[in-house]
This record gives structure tokens, C-alpha cells and sequence, in this order.
């Protein structure tokens, strides 16, 4: 389960990264905050997490991600049309 860190200026947090990589590799999930809708992110989070993901990176929606591929550029421009914006999705990560 998913669980909320403390934070202690970032070493609990890395160490959990370092761990993720102690047998020298890690699945490392993605997805775009708020695609297809916000409400679904936890869900997705956690589905990635149970499938076995050692980290999770959420990426958060901006109007221009040239240096990403297609399919995260899309997924930047489908959350955006619903008006997300980083500071929503920063409150809503909050929760």
C-alpha cells in the first residue's frame, strides 16, 4: 500500500528509491496526473502499484511538453482540456 513519507529534507524518499534498485533493476510505472480524469489517478497509482511497480512517476501536465514522445504529449493535451493546472493537481496530491 501506498504510503505517505515524512519529510525529513528527502532521505526517507531516497531510500526508498535506492531500495527500489538494491537487485539493480525496477519497474517504474508512468502516467500523466489527470488522464483520462483526475479522479481515476489514485486508482491507476494504486492498480500500478499492486501489478508490482517498484516507483511511480507522475507527471504533471504542462502546455508544452515538445521534449516528451507522442503518447505523453497527448496525454498532456487531454488533461489539460480539462483545465488541470499544476497547482490543482499540488492540492490535490496533498490529499
Amino acid at each position: 500500500m501506498l504510503q505517505r513519507l515524512q519529510d525529513i529534507g528527502g532521505k526517507k524518499s531516497m531510500n526508498r528509491i535506492y531500495k527500489a534498485f538494491e537487485n539493480k533493476k525496477a519497474f517504474i510505472g508512468f502516467l500523466t496526473a489527470g488522464d483520462p480524469v483526475i479522479d481515476k489517478t489514485v486508482d491507476y497509482i494504486l492498480d500500478m502499484e499492486q501489478a508490482g511497480a517498484s516507483l511511480i512517476e507522475i507527471g504533471i501536465p504542462f502546455s508544452d511538453p515538445i521534449a516528451e514522445g507522442p503518447t505523453i504529449q497527448e496525454a498532456n493535451v487531454r488533461a489539460l482540456k480539462k483545465k488541470l493546472q499544476q497547482m490543482m493537481f499540488l492540492k490535490w496530491l496533498k490529499k
